[in-house]
């Protein structure tokens, strides 16, 4: 036993020695240096003996090297806040759900509301349900975020009255900070006619939402417009042809069309520089540019001259027909709002079809829009500026023919570019308020809201 026992020791002792000298030998490696230009293997010498030893020398420490996935709430509200006295809708996602949400006080930590959740669906691509709560009977001004059982809390935000009217205010504020930039490159250019163009319908449809804040009895938008307008037309005069003849004149026909109340002789001169540039693309011969027939449309309101309207009620090429035969694009349904609202004469037989036209647009712009909690995040710059034009030209319907569905989309739509997504990506801040043409759509968004309180 005794002999057992020293073996034992004698065993234990020697595998600490061996562990110890495997740990720390698991960091080093024995590896000669580099040949030397001779060929011969290097060696370090060891102390006075002279005696040659391997080289030891540390390696790098492991890296690990990986991505810990992102991580977003699973109740998504706007980041932009609500109307305490608006209507107000929370959306919820998890692998299971509860029947009831909370509204939780930010100061007090207090509960201050309890709601339930609707239809649970369930998404098979997440492998998640998804439900959304309205709380908008809950009016109190305040600073809140939303809990529930399971999926956690949401980010906070705030009930405040005329909150529309103060997102309103400022977008109105970064257009007018957009117009005051300088233009460079045919890119620039066009985004900023096509504010022009979005902005002057959204006055023409809600003139009463716009105020006259330094009391010159001109509203501040239409000083903005003027702004923008002089610098396109100024630097039309200045630079080559960037291919936009047909949207500058469109642009400045609306312009001149409703600026003629308040400087007749400023809209005059601007409505014959519109004219001008018609006929100078008219010689040029592009006749399917896409903004043709809405300047032919502005032009007509603006002129009442009938060589206009013979463009858009051609039987080939006009505007029933290219609707018809599914070659329209986005302009040409303003042309189609602009046709139906001028005082001038006009076809009553093409105004009927081209509101039912305008009627199946929007059909097929809600039914093209999934459910919120379905909406993907990561979109392209062509795709958010088909969603953006979708909303002016369902707004533009909803203003024709008033529909509670149409104003539910549009809602809806706000709240998403405001972070209530999959991701809370506020599409305001990264990206709506940096294009002055999506600035402009976002506007026409908010007077639909505005306009349907």
């Amino acid at each position: 036993m005794g002999i057992l026992k020293g073996y034992k020791r004698i065993a234990a002792f020697v595998l600490c020695i061996c562990l110890t000298t495997g740990i720390g030998g698991c960091g080093w490696v024995a590896e000669p240096e580099a040949n030397n230009g001779g060929g011969q293997q290097q060696t370090a010498l060891a102390g006075g003996g002279g005696a040659a030893r391997e080289d030891y020398r540390l390696l790098p420490e492991a890296e690990l090297d990986y991505l810990v996935p992102e991580q977003y709430p699973g109740i998504w509200v706007s980041l932009g806040g609500y109307d305490s006295k608006g209507s107000k809708v929370v959306y919820f996602r998890g692998r299971s759900l509860p029947e009831t949400f909370r509204i939780m006080d930010t100061a007090t930590g207090q509960c201050v509301y309890t709601g339930r959740l609707e239809e649970d669906r369930y998404n098979e691509e997440t492998r998640e349900y998804n439900s959304h709560g309205e709380f908008s009977d809950f009016v109190d001004v305040g600073e809140y975020y939303i809990e529930c059982d399971i999926i956690g809390r949401s980010y906070s935000f705030a009930l405040q009255e005329e909150r529309l009217r103060e997102q309103f205010d400022m977008t109105l504020t970064q257009i007018r900070h957009q117009g005051q930039e300088t233009l460079s490159g045919a890119e620039s250019v066009r985004t900023m006619l096509q504010q022009v163009i979005v902005v002057l319908l959204s006055y023409e449809l809600y003139p009463d939402l716009y105020e006259d804040g330094d009391g010159n009895q001109i509203p501040d938008v239409l000083e903005y417009m003027t702004e923008a307008v002089r610098a396109v037309v100024g630097r039309q005069e200045s630079a080559e042809s960037d291919d936009l003849t047909y949207e500058l004149a469109a642009a400045l026909a609306k312009y001149s069309y409703i600026y003629q109340k308040y400087d007749s002789k400023y809209a005059t001169d601007i409505v014959q520089i519109a004219a001008g540039l018609w006929q100078q693309a008219e010689k040029a011969g592009d006749l399917r540019d896409d903004a043709r027939l809405l300047a032919a449309a502005e032009l007509y309101r603006a002129t009442g001259q009938r060589k206009y309207v013979t463009v858009l009620e051609a039987s080939q090429g006009g505007l029933a027909d290219k609707i018809q035969r599914e070659e329209s694009c986005r302009y040409d349904y303003l042309a189609a709002v602009t046709y139906i609202a001028t005082k001038q004469r006009v076809t009553v037989d093409i105004c009927d079809t081209l509101i039912r036209m305008l009627m199946n647009r929007g059909e097929q712009i809600v039914d093209g829009i999934p459910h919120l909690a379905y909406r993907k995040v990561d979109l392209s710059e062509s795709v958010i500026d088909e969603m953006m034009w979708d909303m002016v030209l369902l707004s533009a319907v909803n203003y024709v023919i008033t529909n509670y569905e149409y104003g539910r989309v549009i809602e809806s739509q706000h709240y998403f570019l405001w972070g209530c997504n999959a991701r809370s990506y506020c599409f305001w801040e990264q990206d709506i308020s940096r294009k002055p043409s999506w600035t402009a759509c976002y506007l026409l968004m908010l007077c639909d809201m505005r306009g349907n309180e």
